[in-house]
């Protein structure tokens, strides 16, 4: 969930982006066919992932397994991976999340540093997520739980706007700032 809910964030805030979205159900699909009966072909390994674009894992186990099972594919030097650092303790979902850098706010950053076209022109948004962070902490550590419009999480509508307007409202940077975006 935390990785649609990136996309949605992004989407939100660079309209134009594209954002190709892959739920990897069987690791082994990862690996050449040549290796496993599940791996995929080259061709259909870079249709997938590209030979090109950055390609952002988040992965609820440990990053080098999906390191190891990709390494011959020809755009392996652009797969990050986000997995567990195992930190955490008694926390949130989100909490645990954000502590290992697998939240939606920590993808989305990622996803600003690593698409060159958004390095120069996100940095409000930027700002925006790490100040999410911080405000999602520091009300977990006061309420013992995330907060509402966390939990209650749901996809955009089919008409791109949010289902929650509350959270869009709430949660939007200054105007002002998206108007530097636009003349950056």
């Amino acid at each position: 969930m935390e990785s649609l809910a990136a996309v949605a964030i992004l989407k939100e805030h660079f309209r134009d982006l594209k954002i190709r979205f892959v739920n990897v159900v069987d690791l082994f699909r990862l690996m050449p066919e040549s290796e496993h009966p599940h791996g995929l072909s080259d061709r259909d390994f870079d249709s997938l992932f590209t030979v090109d674009k950055p390609v952002i894992f988040n992965f609820h186990s440990y990053a080098s397994l999906i390191h190891k099972l990709t390494y011959r594919r020809k755009n392996h030097e652009n797969i990050h991976v986000r997995g567990y650092k195992e930190k955490g303790n008694i926390n949130t979902p989100l909490e645990l999340a954000i502590i290992n850098q697998i939240d939606r706010f920590d993808l989305a950053i990622d996803v600003i540093d690593r698409v060159p076209r958004l390095r120069s022109v996100g940095a409000h948004v930027k700002e925006w997520l790490k100040g999410q962070i911080i405000e999602s902490v520091n009300y977990a550590h006061a309420e013992g739980i995330d907060k509402e419009e966390i939990r209650n999480w749901k996809w955009p509508g089919r008409d791109g706007e949010r289902a929650d307007q509350q959270y869009r409202q709430q949660r939007r940077p200054d105007p002002r700032s998206q108007q530097r975006l636009i003349f950056a």
